[in-house]
Formats: structure tokens, sequence, C-alpha cells
């Protein structure tokens, strides 16, 4: 495991545009090694990351202990011990990949990008809902799905707030993969606040529509695979950039200048294309031909406006919005 750098060896990037780590291979492994956890960049503040837990950490924990309490009182369904048990499995297998992906990026000079969005990307993210749609049954999934949410949430911060971090070399090494490091010192308040956001988009959705209606399902599957794989894409063959904010950075809202590419955004607008065809026998002739004409494009450009790291939620709305729409037709 790579030791703390010295000062001396540490050389601070551009705070203005993160994203010209990518532009050497050599630039980009130089400052991992230098500083693989994050800790000796003095332009790196801690102290937001610090009063972001001291707010949702225990508005998480409201809305677990509400959730278990309604289902104990009878008010909504049960929750589903066996969806406890898969979650918990899940999230020791998904903390176990973490560690393998680290090994690769210091091993085998590996970006942390690849490993993220390939190897650990679908898992994590799909891990809360797809445990309660496929273990629950009926309205059941609803309430485990709630109760599983926050939970994650919670795992994540007790697994990757900084202050653990710095005293557990595990839980230290193993975030490494997940770190990219263009977004530190944002890289958990960016996965917690884009969890949230598309998750209260999809929740409604899948109240009144059921856990495995098209509207949920398409939209989760092009952001999923779509969206995870125009960065990998991009980073690798995308030589046709473009530039777009981050909600915040560096105590500004709507700043930083984050590159994206024409050729990522285009893997949105192929996957979009392959997960209609995958559902084709679910919509009528004119439907999957108003789909295909029309929820591509809507996509891809959701994808390519919104701020870095804050995509999901608005694929989600646009996704379900749209698909709403056509199927009315």
């Amino acid at each position: 495991m790579p030791s703390r750098p010295s000062s001396t060896t540490f050389r601070v990037h551009d705070p203005n545009s993160p994203m010209k780590i990518h532009e050497s291979r050599t630039r980009y492994f130089s400052r991992l090694d230098a500083d693989p956890w994050g800790f000796a960049d003095p332009s790196n503040d801690w102290s937001g990351e610090d009063r972001f837990v001291a707010v949702t950490g225990p508005a998480y924990l409201l809305v677990l202990a509400i959730t278990i309490l309604l289902s104990h009182q009878g008010v909504i369904p049960q929750l589903n011990s066996v969806s406890f048990i898969y979650f918990f499995a899940a999230q020791a297998f998904g903390l176990l990949g973490k560690a393998i992906c680290s090994y690769l990026v210091l091993r085998f000079k590996i970006k942390i990008n690849y490993v993220r969005k390939l190897g650990l990307r679908p898992w994590r993210k799909l891990t809360a809902f797809v445990i309660p749609l496929l273990v629950s049954k009926g309205g059941q999934a609803i309430p485990d799905v709630c109760a599983l949410f926050a939970l994650g949430q919670l795992v994540t911060i007790l697994t990757e707030w900084h202050i653990i971090r710095r005293r557990v070399g595990f839980l230290r090494y193993s975030f490494l993969s997940w770190d990219r490091i263009e977004d530190r010192p944002y890289s958990m308040r960016y996965d917690l606040l884009e969890d949230v956001f598309r998750f209260l988009v999809y929740l409604p959705f899948m109240v009144i529509f059921g856990k495995m209606s098209l509207i949920v399902m398409i939209p989760n599957l092009i952001n999923e695979f779509g969206d995870g794989l125009a960065e990998p894409v991009g980073i690798r063959w995308g030589r046709h950039t473009y530039r777009v904010k981050a909600l915040w950075y560096k105590g500004k809202a709507f700043a930083g200048s984050f590159q994206r590419s024409l050729e990522g955004s285009a893997t949105v607008f192929v996957v979009s294309i392959l997960v209609l065809f995958a559902y084709r026998d679910q919509f009528t002739s004119t439907q999957f031909i108003v789909a295909l004409l029309t929820l591509p494009l809507g996509m891809t450009i959701a994808e390519a406006v919104s701020p870095h790291t804050a995509d999901g939620p608005l694929l989600a709305l646009v996704g379900c919005g749209m698909l709403l729409g056509i199927l009315a037709i």
C-alpha cells in the first residue's frame, strides 16, 4: 500500500481545470502515486464533507427508523428480512470488489475512471433497487426500497467519510478505486446527492406504475449502462470534447470545468436503442417507432447538458417523463 507522500513530492493540480490531469498518462499516475488518498492536497477542504455528514447522517437514520417503526406497527407492509440479508452480502462483496479494483489501479496503472464505471458502478448503483425488486413481492418492494436506500446511504458514509478512512486502512485503500482524482474532495458528496435526487425521481413512478414497469426499468438501464460506458469511452476515445459544470465545486455553485465528449454521449444514444429493442414486445408498433425516434435523442441530450456527476436524476426524469407520454399513445 503506497505510503503517504511528503509535501515536497506533491504538486497541487489546477483547481479550475481538474480534467487536465487526463491530458497525460504520466501526469495522471505521478499525481496518483504522490497522493493516492487525496489527503495531501492542501487545496482540499474537508470541512464541507463534515458538515454534509452532520446533516445527511441523522436524516437517513431518521428515515430508516421511521420505515422500520411503520412496518412494525403494520402501517406499511412488513419489511422483508431476506432483502436485508442479500443487501449486506452485496455490500460486503462490493467492498471487496473495490479493494480488488484498487489493487488493479495501483499495480497495473489502470485509471480510476475505468474500474469505477466498468467494474464497480453497476453493482453499487443498482443494489438498493434490484434486491427489493427481485426478492420482495407486490407493494412490499416499496418499503424495502426506502429502507435499503437509507441504509445504503449510511453504509456509504461509514465507509467513505474521510474521518473514518483516515483511521481505517482497508477503507482508505478500497475507496481509491471509486475516488476519481478530478472529483476530490467531493466524491462522496457527489455520489450521495446524485443517489437521493435519482431516488426521489424514481420512487413516485414505482409507486404509481409498479416496480418493474417500462417507465422505471428502461431509464434505469440506460442510465446504468449508457452513462456508465460514456465516461470510459470518452476518456479513451473522446476527441470532440465539451465542458460542463458541477453542482458544487471549490465553494461555488455550478462551478468547475469538467470534460465530456461527443463520443461518450453517443454511447448513451446507442445503449438507449439497444435497451428499447430488448423491450420491443411490450410496446405497440406505433409506440415503439415513436420511442426509437425520440427517447435515444432525449436521453443523450439529458446526459450531455446535466451537471457533472448529476446526470442520473436528469436521465431518470427525462426517461420516465418521455415514456409516460409514449405509452399513452
